[in-house]
């Protein structure tokens, strides 16, 4: 940890406080966890405490570390625990080895390190759209989450550059550029702006850090430990992974409980009845083996397929009622030393093993993946879901998909209203669903090499029209002919007709 700038008493219990940031503002107090500000050089009781929710972090104040791939180290100073209404996560205050400051974001499975910078001719919050608003700062950046959050009693820890009121309105775009991360905070004029990449906690290089015993004695038990008791709505037996998730759906009777204090709490009741007996092919609480690790089934999630066009227009604030389509489940998995899989069932396609993407794929001027082939775009709507998950999801929730291939494994990109999230999605092999206790006999195993892509299937359309209009063209005609005259007309049609397959055949190819 690097000499502070200077000490003194807490105003409220009298125990040492130490400043290591020139920029700090609110600083919280390590023994009694009272907020102060730092004013006049000194610093000033809010009356107000600053208690963090329990959680399974293994950073704390004091760790310090560097990125793999870069020689410059840092020192976590502070914490802002951030909670809204679709989940919770950490923003830890970076203090860098050359003095100046940054943020380690930690959301799951995902950590984004980041400094600030300048960006110039910043757009408007109100102008930003997820997947569609691009920014070019160095490199072409696409929105990948565009948030208006209310944070109320949010919490936090160490040092801070900024006052902490007890009811935050803050509007946050995230720009993204394969492994690269931009994001703009408005909660000044101009916005402040951060740059930074995703990287993964193994890339971290990490010293004091907390040890197992220290996150068993502060958060009451391990991360991956598996809880269970009573639905408060319905009585019905409900399980979940600490640590990991924020929300459950009741399997029983659908009910959307609220995890956040550690207990299940009644959020929305529901009454749907045994959804997993009757519509799950895997049930909650499942165990199988993929790639040597042993994952649990921790949610499931049905979506009704839907139109693609009408989902852009739902998530474009359209209304109306789009006709289901298909269907197809999604799975999600939870190993404590690998984090989050996806399994995902489909009718046409079979079974894939899924995971969401930490970089970005490289994207062209239209923000599709640049150089794979597109099969197909569609709709999904939330159907019913039961277990536990990582985001607050709802029955009627809609996103749009685009799917494109690449060898035998598909890249999805999936757009809601406020994310744009890419995941890679791979065949699961006859042995993975046996693990699961899946017949691979009874069950597809997914390929994409059957998939039609959309451009064979728009030249496939245009072919049939037309022939379709040169059959109406001359149907007239070839009713008003006779004797030899119609047979030689339907053969030359004939022929005409099958060069005009077969030449829109070569040139999909």
């Amino acid at each position: 940890m690097s000499e502070p700038l200077f000490h003194t008493s807490c105003p409220s219990c009298g125990a040492p406080v130490h400043v290591h940031s020139a920029t700090a503002v609110t600083v919280v107090c390590s023994y009694c966890n009272s907020m102060l500000v730092r004013q006049d050089n000194g610093l000033h009781d809010t009356g107000r405490d600053s208690a963090l929710l329990t959680d399974f972090s293994p950073l704390q104040i004091g760790t310090t570390g560097r990125f793999r791939f870069a020689t410059q180290g840092f020192t976590l100073i502070g914490r802002l625990q951030a909670r809204y209404e679709d989940g919770m996560w950490n923003e830890w205050y970076v203090r860098f080895d050359d003095g100046s400051m940054g943020w380690l974001s930690e959301a799951g499975d995902l950590y984004v390190l980041l400094h600030e910078v300048s960006v110039p001719n910043a757009p408007d919050f109100g102008d930003i759209e997820a997947g569609r608003t691009t920014l070019n700062f160095n490199k072409r950046f696409v929105a990948s989450d565009v948030r208006h959050i209310v944070l109320e009693n949010a919490a936090a820890q160490g040092e801070l550059p900024f006052r902490l009121p007890e009811k935050m309105e803050n509007k946050v775009a995230d720009f993204r550029c394969e492994g690269a991360f931009l994001t703009l905070d408005y909660a000044t004029t101009p916005p402040a702006a951060f740059l930074g990449r995703t990287i993964q906690f193994s890339d971290l290089i990490l010293d004091n850090i907390k040890d197992e015993h220290q996150i068993r004695q502060q958060a009451g038990s391990l991360k991956g430990t598996r809880h269970s008791e009573n639905c408060p709505n319905c009585g019905s037996p409900i399980q979940w992974i600490s640590g990991v998730t924020q929300t459950v759906i009741c399997p029983s009777c659908g009910s959307d409980l609220d995890l956040s204090e550690g207990k299940a709490a009644l959020r929305t009741a529901h009454f749907m009845r045994q959804a997993q007996d009757t519509g799950l092919t895997l049930k909650i609480g499942t165990t199988g083996i993929i790639r040597g690790q042993k994952y649990t089934v921790i949610g499931a999630v049905r979506y009704e397929e839907i139109d693609g066009i009408d989902a852009l227009k739902f998530i474009n604030g359209g209304k109306g009622y789009a006709v289901p389509q298909g269907w197809w489940f999604e799975y999600l998995l939870y190993a404590p030393l690998k984090g989050f899989l996806w399994l995902v069932e489909t009718p046409e396609d079979g079974w894939f093993i899924s995971q969401t993407l930490t970089e970005f794929p490289r994207l062209n001027a239209h923000n599709e993946v640049h150089g794979l082939e597109k099969l197909y775009y569609y709709g999904g709507r939330v159907s019913y879901a039961a277990g536990a998950f990582y985001w607050h999801i709802r029955a009627g929730d809609i996103n749009h998909y685009t799917d494109y291939r690449q060898g035998n494994t598909k890249i999805c990109a999936e757009l809601s209203p406020n994310e744009l999230a890419f995941s890679r999605s791979t065949p699961m092999t006859a042995a993975e669903l046996q693990a699961f206790g899946i017949s691979s006999r009874a069950a597809k195993i997914g390929s994409v090499l059957n998939a039609t892509p959309l451009a064979e299937a728009a030249n496939v359309a245009m072919r049939t029209w037309a022939i379709a209009i040169f059959i109406i063209i001359n149907a007239p005609a070839w009713l008003m002919m006779s004797g030899d005259d119609l047979p030689f007309s339907l053969f030359m049609s004939g022929i005409l007709i099958a060069i005009l397959w077969t030449a829109g055949r070569e040139d999909d190819d």
